[in-house]
């Protein structure tokens, strides 16, 4: 019997395969008695699609399902679910769940996201999530040879934003999509290092969105960036104001519980760079990382910042 199954996906029929016995590892037996598992590919994007073998579960269990199932195999998981009324798909939207149910109705924002790429203007500068992941593969671990779903739970990024990073990175021209066995795509550097870093720069974006001061900044553990990070890491002498770095959500949460006394625009004891990215390390840093402080001190003009800066990058430990 041909156990292979085919869906429509935006008018676009999908060929899908039963996931293979090894891949169900760490599934439970209550969810191989109860549901059909398959794998397919839409636009480039390799998903888990879950099939009911009864009724439609509820969408707390789909829910519930989805994310345990996503976080086993780091793939999307989408339900196909037999046709039911409004109130049950709006209930699974509000849950976040993806789910085709019928040839008419699908929720599937992130795989819509990523096709709409497809007639984008390609990249000419790197977007965070991308500049993020070429940092880490250069001064954390090598993401070489990896696909988006293994270098998703590495970064804090989702599998969807991992996948549109690669995309802007070979976009640029910095790193390759090759094909491995018959489904997924891993990540190839055809430069390494200091070649990469050279090739990169044109690119690359200051992290640094927003600065403002402030008097005092209570119990926060935020990263010190600026001239007193390079004073950590070269020879240059440090300097009595404090400069930290927060995300835009650290941020927020830090002004919603009023972590931060007399915020200003102009002057204060303390500094805040609001970064579009977080700190590029596997842990929290009291420093934030090398590439990043030199990206967001590129334009500062003074001589001795300039040559510590070029000191950084010279004595760089590239770990790709």
């Amino acid at each position: 019997m041909n156990s292979n199954l085919e869906t429509v996906i935006l008018g676009k029929k999908v060929r899908l395969s039963p996931r293979q016995k090894a891949g169900l590892k760490g599934f439970t037996i209550g969810e191989k008695i109860a549901y059909r598992f398959f794998d397919g590919e839409y636009q480039g994007v390799s998903l888990l699609f879950v099939k009911p073998k009864g009724d439609n579960p509820t969408p707390r269990e789909c829910d519930i399902t989805g994310r345990r199932l996503s976080g086993i195999t780091g793939l999307p998981s989408v339900f196909i679910l037999h046709p039911g009324p409004t109130y049950e798909r709006q209930r699974l939207m509000d849950k976040g769940v993806y789910f085709i149910m019928s040839e008419r109705y699908a929720y599937l924002p992130m795989v819509v996201a990523l096709e709409k790429t497809a007639n984008r203007k390609k990249a000419t500068v790197l977007t965070p999530v991308a500049q993020f992941l070429l940092l880490y593969h250069l001064e954390v671990g090598s993401i070489e040879g990896l696909s988006a779903s293994e270098i998703a739970p590495l970064v804090p990024y989702s599998y969807a934003s991992v996948t549109l990073g690669i995309t802007c990175l070979t976009d640029l021209g910095l790193c390759e999509k090759h094909q491995q066995g018959q489904r997924n795509k891993v990540v190839h550097f055809e430069l390494k290092g200091s070649d990469l870093w050279k090739q990169a720069r044109p690119y690359l974006q200051s992290p640094v969105v927003k600065l403002v001061y402030c008097d005092r900044l209570n119990e926060t553990e935020a990263p010190i960036c600026g001239i007193n990070a390079l004073a950590h890491y070269t020879m240059l002498n440090s300097e009595s104001e404090q400069t930290v770095m927060m995300t835009k959500d650290e941020y927020n949460q830090a002004k919603k519980t009023n972590l931060i006394e007399n915020e200003n625009n102009y002057d204060g004891q303390v500094a805040i760079e609001i970064w579009k990215y977080p700190v590029v390390s596997k842990n929290h840093l009291q420093w934030v990382d090398k590439l990043s402080l030199a990206i967001s001190l590129k334009d500062d003009d003074d001589p001795r910042v300039e040559k510590e800066v070029e000191r950084l990058i010279s004595e760089m430990t590239w770990m790709d």
